[in-house]
């Protein structure tokens, strides 16, 4: 395997691939919702007026890029990283556990509020 020489302050070219995929993991999930809605549906025995609720926290969080980027402005990018980590950490953790049934009885604004804020950092 030939060794790769790095210019000072470069990166590895992994760490490219890395961030690439998170950002797309992070994106992919406003377009997924109609896909596990239904298992959300059931799970929580939600009805639709709920469901659509969610889709519009979740349409709203997408949307909304203005503290984002004043946070672009006023923090250093390693901490806009890690806190962009803990939300889809927190917000994919949540809806996984709800979907899977291992928490149950989760109430509904604990549901909604991390695809919000998902959204609304990531």
């Amino acid at each position: 395997m030939p060794n790769i020489v790095l210019k000072a302050g470069s990166r590895p070219p992994w760490v490219g691939l890395a961030a690439a995929v998170w950002v797309l993991i992070a994106a992919g999930n406003g377009y997924n919702f109609p896909l596990y809605s239904p298992s959300l549906k059931s799970v929580l025995g939600l009805n639709q007026q709920q469901i659509t609720i969610l889709g519009v926290a979740n349409d709203i969080g997408e949307n909304i890029g203005l503290l984002p980027g004043i946070a672009c402005n006023k923090f250093p990018p390693w901490a806009l990283l890690s806190v962009g980590v803990v939300f889809c950490f927190l917000g994919y953790g949540v809806l996984w556990l709800t979907v899977t049934q291992t928490v149950i009885g989760l109430p509904y604004w604990l549901v909604s509020d991390p695809i919000f804020f998902l959204f609304l950092v990531a």
